[in-house]
């Protein structure tokens, strides 16, 4: 562990540069969030968004797993929820049955075109990966940079979850 004087210099040198590397965040995120929400046609001519395809994975994986359960695990408002499995129902990939014990509550069930789609994924999966880190490794990243990279990126969304109602305010230092 660093002592505070340590601590106190390497704070220093990132709020020097806090503001730039702020706008790299954002310019991240933005393309992220870009590259989430573009349709992109997999299997049999189906265009999804990559946030429908990670909605329609987790019913594959968990069937059975209610609107709300959902929401907990993405992160997204009950009424974002509700459009997306519309539009997954509409494109016959899922299906909801209610629940026996529970009249009110909705179960998610992946059909069998859904469960195409989740079987031509995983198969493509691994493929993808290797293009992604062959892409970063090729640009100059170490093994250890892309592991730093991941963990500063967990920590950093964990810090955001925890302080939903601050935001970036909590985050960004005050001049």
């Amino acid at each position: 562990m660093a002592t505070e004087e340590e601590m106190k210099s390497i704070i220093d040198h990132l709020v020097h540069h806090s503001a730039y590397r702020i706008g790299m965040v954002y310019d991240f995120t933005t393309v992220c969030n870009a590259m989430a929400n573009r349709p992109r046609e997999y299997e049999q001519g189906i265009s999804l968004t990559m946030v429908e395809v990670r909605i329609v994975m987790e019913i594959a994986e968990k069937p059975g797993i209610t609107a709300s359960e959902l929401c907990r695990n993405s992160k997204r408002t009950r009424s974002a929820m509700s459009q997306i499995v519309k539009k997954l129902k509409q494109k016959d990939l899922i299906y909801g049955e209610i629940s026996d014990e529970h009249q009110k509550r909705m179960l998610l069930y992946p059909t069998v075109e859904g469960m195409k789609l989740r079987n031509h994924i995983v198969r493509n999966k691994e493929g993808d990966k290797n293009r992604v880190f062959t892409r970063l490794i090729e640009k100059g990243c170490t093994v250890e940079e892309l592991e730093s990279f991941y963990k500063v990126m967990n920590i950093y969304t964990n810090l955001m979850i925890e302080e939903p109602k601050t935001g970036w305010d909590y985050l960004i230092p005050k001049d």
